[in-house]
């Protein structure tokens, strides 16, 4: 299983990720992302106008205000990610602290 998050992030493992991820999304008002450069890989490489990502950053900084009709507005993969994106990090932590009783019971 580490091999897994090793490969997901170089080292880093993926509960630090996406933690960093949420808080950004939870302090970082949407609108203040579309503000940004738009910086979408997929939409520069191949010249689309929009790409099934697009939106998706927005969407989840709006997920996590709890402004649900405004995140379905920009992107409905949001139904999806949004509540996976939280299902990983409870069950990342859930396993660090598996372990870390585990270790100390056996110490």
């Amino acid at each position: 299983m580490k091999t897994t998050m090793s490969l997901f992030s170089n080292g880093v493992p993926r509960w630090v990720v996406l933690s960093v991820a949420l808080a950004v999304f939870v302090l970082v008002p949407p609108e203040v992302l579309g503000q940004g450069p738009d910086i979408c890989v997929w939409k520069h490489l191949f010249h689309l106008t929009a790409c099934p990502a697009c939106g998706s950053t927005r969407a989840l900084a709006a997920f996590f205000h709890g402004r649900f009709a405004q995140a379905l507005a920009y992107n409905r993969n949001v139904l999806v990610t949004g509540p996976l994106m939280m299902i990983f990090l409870v069950k990342d932590v859930a396993r660090l602290l598996q372990r870390f009783v585990t270790s100390r019971q056996s110490g």
